[in-house]
């Protein structure tokens, strides 16, 4: 175990000071009533393989203006970038909830690219 500020020693059935802070066997009893086989399950599910991903773990690259403005013509295809801010709200609401899940852009380039406020971008 190569955690020192972990409490997992403790589900493994390792002493842990001061012993009240713990109250593993609420969680182990989730494995089995038995105490010996709900460390074992335990053990094996807290160390199986996953594919998580977390948010420290998550690195995007920033797309450029020009890239990010392709990818928005492609969602709105045949109106002009320029255009999206006059469009009527519904339509203009709809495209840039489309624009926010481009991976790589960032709501100050949405907000520049449009024509509209970051709050609209932040907002919709």
């Amino acid at each position: 175990m190569d955690w020192k500020w972990s409490s997992c020693s403790g589900y493994y059935g390792k002493k842990l000071y001061p012993q009240e802070l713990l109250d593993s066997e609420l969680i182990l009893k989730l494995f089995s009533e038995d105490n010996e086989i709900a460390e074992k399950r335990f053990k094996e599910f807290n160390e199986q393989e996953n594919e998580d991903n977390c948010l420290d773990d998550v690195i995007t690259t920033r797309l450029r203006d020009e890239d990010v403005r392709l990818e928005i013509e492609k969602i709105i295809s045949g109106i002009n970038v320029a255009q999206i801010k006059s469009l009527p709200k519904d339509q203009r609401n709809k495209i840039i909830k489309k624009a926010k899940y481009i991976e790589g852009v960032t709501q100050r380039q949405l907000a520049r690219i449009l024509g509209v406020s970051q709050a609209l971008i932040s907002i919709t």
